[in-house]
């Protein structure tokens, strides 16, 4: 076979992936190959020396490649038309460029590389030299540059030695050339930039780059960096970030002369980038903004993969954890959606259906459950015949199961039933596609479930039989999880009698004991923890503690935070087994003894409370604490903890602030070795301490001890610390704020959201969000700070439409009204008067009928004032 034939196949084998018999065919050829007889051998012949050395330079020692280069010389010899040296030009080249490729630290070899890109250089000089050897050569000088700067050489010589490629490369008309030039420039302007050496001549030559690149296709991402760079450069100097990014956004309408995926993605990519600079007060509005630009711009390019592109890219901004989304995430999606209604192509078919299903599911989360369902109908006509579709069978059968929970939602139970009963058999013959198997044994385990919670009790055990026998044993284990869920269904529901609740935790223990995945084992340990309480509670102590203890053993090594907390118990649940031996036997030593005694005297204690008298319980409390406070027996320092921690409730609860700190301090006191019982008696400890010092008029020390309680916390996942944490948190801003101080009130009030975002949603939280929010709204318009403030707002009208309660509907009342006078303030009369007219609509936040006719007054106000701007 001729080197020619050997060649092309050669890129036929690496255009597969094959390399290594593309190596093996390159190896033979040129070993066999004698010297070139015509112009067109020599050039085929330095084509398969740079295949060949492009494969063995980041393997093979530098000798070894380069007397490959040696080889192609001598076999090349003698042939100088243009192309013949250019092809000899570019295979040598690929013994230097292949560091660009690889993450290398070896200095030697850096050198190495240096050196050999310095060599090329010197022997290639010439504007005589033919195109493809001036190319050849640009690459290794910028290469030398960059090999210097990452070897830590003098970043000023660096920055002149790219400065002066670029020079070079003015009169080059080749876009190859071009592009060398404009990188030769952004990486100069940035070693001076970012080493403070004449930053005014980096921000000049940013300009160039920009300039230079608009024109050229290849340097749009050089276009995109140094566009950002005059960005960062403005929000440093001062400039708002809304202004800056002006730079940035600019860049964007740069026209795309081919557009294709790539493109799309690039400039998706880059809007991503500009969008990070602002902070997160301003991010969801712009963000909602100029993606809607970059949405309609590719929705009805000719490129089906552009169109593409930016629909995936529309889908990866939305959060993942349904908790995290926005109503701005909504509206990219809404649009998005809208924008390519038209679009029929089968290639965008997969991300159209993605987009529109998102939408609907984002739309529950948001709560308008019967929009969603509206939503989701409407995907059956939207795409017919999906599910013989592999690109859109998946998404459109999680729809349809989303679609009957969200049926659910709305109160339509009968409705939701008949739509998980359709999913098995519609979809039956599409199982065979990845993630369909799964969407169907989820359909199967809610309907068991809806079935039970509705008293269907026997077709309830039917469909959950029917679950767990079709998919325990799937090797999936998407699939697995739904059928151990159906029985984690069972077990959770205590209305069903206990015989079949022990069943299913046995079922569970034949399937699943050993099941590998992580989601399974977290309720195998949860499923030990329950048969080890259940018979606790059946006085079967022994068998209680064996189980315990297995499951110690068995999960202890996890590093799951779930399955962890698990143990947690499981190994509180020992100790207290270990001490509590019922009261009729003989204790087995003088500490059980003294235990049952102390133990006792608690139980009296409470009695007291419960009979309303508190003075005899506060008593017997008070004496059990000073009786345990330096025993060294860890169990009777906890029952000392519980004393402390029921006395410190009775005492806020009578207002006693002096008694109360005495008694919480005492609480909060930590004692080494204790587990999470007692941590939840040190958090509450704090937490009281903290609300006690507060009433008596000391803020700072107030603030101390719920800054301490934090301290105590960081970390825990353990519910009732992380409430008191959540409050200590809250009364801390609140104390901060009232102190005068309203930057820290802010940063404090920042923190609390933060970490209320770690926590299981739940109305109390949510009512102390939306109290967080206002405050800090209040605080950002005394300081003039209204885009923040409007944010603000936003978000307590978000929680509102998902949770209207009473409570918060109140607080969300006040803050429509906010958030419309505040876009009047920034000149956004438009946005106020959309505001208003949805505060009309807005029904589940209950405005009063004066309310509404406030609204309708400043409605009329908005409109006029927005008509005047756009005139």
């Amino acid at each position: 076979m001729m080197v020619r034939d050997v060649v092309r196949r050669a890129r036929e084998l690496l255009a597969v992936g094959d390399q290594e018999q593309a190596h093996a065919i390159l190896v033979l050829a040129l070993d066999a190959q004698g010297s070139a007889a015509e112009d067109v051998e020599a050039i085929a012949v330095a084509e398969a020396t740079g295949m060949l050395v492009r494969l063995e330079a980041p393997y093979e020692p530098r000798d070894a490649v380069e007397r490959r280069i040696a080889r192609m010389a001598e076999l090349t010899d003698g042939f100088d038309a243009d192309a013949v040296r250019e092809a000899r030009a570019l295979a040598e080249l690929e013994s230097i460029e292949w560091v660009h490729r690889h993450d290398l630290d070896d200095a030697i070899v850096l050198v190495d590389m240096l050196r050999a890109a310095e060599s090329f250089a010197a022997r290639h000089i010439g504007d005589d030299q033919p195109l493809g050897v001036r190319q050849a050569r640009a690459e290794a000088m910028f290469t030398a540059e960059i090999l210097r700067r990452h070897l830590g050489r003098d970043h000023h010589r660096v920055a002149v030695g790219l400065e002066t490629l670029a020079l070079t490369l003015a009169a080059e008309s080749d876009d190859r050339l071009r592009h060398l030039r404009i990188a030769a420039l952004y990486e100069a302007a940035q070693i001076r930039y970012d080493s403070g050496d004449a930053p005014e001549s980096a921000i000049a030559l940013m300009h160039r780059v920009i300039a230079e690149a608009e024109p050229l296709p290849s340097a749009r991402s050089l276009l995109h960096a140094a566009s950002l760079c005059l960005v960062d450069d403005e929000i440093g100097r001062g400039v708002p970030a809304a202004v800056a990014i002006a730079h940035g956004l600019r860049a964007l309408d740069v026209p795309v002369a081919d557009p294709g995926f790539e493109a799309a993605a690039e400039q998706a990519r880059h809007l991503d980038r500009v969008l990070e600079r602002l902070p997160d007060t301003e991010r969801d509005l712009a963000a909602a903004e100029h993606s809607a630009t970059l949405v309609d711009r590719y929705a009805t390019c000719a490129a089906e993969d552009a169109r593409e592109a930016i629909l995936w890219w529309v889908l990866g901004g939305v959060p993942e954890d349904a908790g995290a989304v926005t109503a701005a995430d909504r509206q990219v999606l809404a649009h998005a959606d809208r924008a390519f209604g038209t679009d029929s192509s089968a290639a965008t078919a997969g991300a159209r259906a993605r987009v529109a299903s998102r939408l609907a599911e984002v739309t529950a989360h948001l709560g308008d459950p019967e929009r969603a369902v509206r939503l989701y109908e409407q995907l059956e006509a939207r795409f017919p015949g999906h599910e013989h579709d592999e690109r859109l069978v998946v998404p459109l059968t999680l729809a349809m199961v989303d679609r009957a929970l969200r049926l659910t939602d709305i109160g339509r139970r009968g409705d939701s039933l008949d739509v998980l009963k359709q999913v098995p058999q519609r979809y039956a013959r599409a199982a065979g596609v990845a993630g369909v198997s799964a969407a169907i044994a989820q359909s199967m385990y809610w309907r068991g479930r809806l079935l039970r919670e509705a008293g269907e009790l026997a077709e309830s055990r039917r469909v959950i039989r029917d679950t767990v026998d079709r998919s325990a044993h799937d090797a999936d284990a998407d699939v697995r999880m739904w059928a151990a869920n159906s029985l984690f269904s069972v077990w959770q529901s205590r209305a069903l009698d206990p015989t079949e609740i022990d069943d299913a935790l046995h079922r569970f223990a034949e399937l699943f004991a050993d099941d590998p995945d992580v989601r399974i084992r977290r309720l195998d340990a949860r499923r030990l923890l329950l048969q080890a309480t259940r018979t606790a509670e059946r006085g079967e102590r022994q068998v209680a503690a064996t189980l315990l203890r297995g499951l110690v053993t068995k999960h202890a090594d996890s590093d799951d935070p779930d399955i962890r907390d698990t143990v947690e118990l499981a190994t509180e649940n020992q100790r207290i087994l270990a001490i509590s031996s019922p009261t009729d036997a003989a204790p087995a030593s003088a500490g059980e003894a003294r235990y049952r005694d102390l133990r006792e005297r608690l139980y009296k204690a409470d009695r007291a409370v419960d009979e309303g008298r508190r003075a005899d319980a506060e008593a017997l409390l008070a004496a059990i604490a000073a009786d345990t406070g330096a025993d060294p027996d860890e169990n009777i320092v906890m029952l000392g903890l519980a004393a402390l921690d029921v006395l410190g409730g009775l005492l806020v609860d009578a207002g006693r602030w002096e008694e109360l700190v005495a008694v919480a301090r005492g609480a909060a006191l930590r004692r080494p070795g204790l587990d999470t019982r007692a941590r939840r008696v040190h958090a509450r400890g704090h937490l009281r301490l903290g609300i006690a010092l507060a009433r008596l008029g000391e803020e700072r020390a107030a603030i101390e001890a719920y800054e301490a309680l934090g301290r105590l916390a960081d970390g825990s996942t353990d519910g009732d610390i992380m409430s008191a944490r959540e409050v200590a948190a809250y009364n801390r801003a609140v104390l901060i704020d009232d102190l005068g101080d309203p930057v820290a009130a802010i940063t404090a009030y920042d923190h609390v959201l933060r970490i209320h975002d770690l926590s299981v949603d739940s109305p109390e939280r949510r009512l102390r969000r939306v109290k967080t929010l206002r405050n800090k709204a209040l605080l950002l318009t005394g300081l003039g700070r209204l885009p923040e403030t409007a944010n603000a707002h936003r978000m307590i009208l978000d929680i509102a439409g998902a949770f209207p309660d009473p409570e918060v509907a109140e607080r969300a009342r006040k803050s429509a009204f906010d958030l419309a006078a505040c876009y009047s303030r920034l000149g956004q009369h438009r946005a106020a008067s959309d505001l208003y007219t949805w505060m009309r609509s807005a029904r589940h936040l209950g405005f009063t009928r004066d309310e509404l006719k406030s609204i309708a007054r400043s409605a009329k106000t908005a409109a006029r004032e927005s008509k005047r701007a756009h005139r």
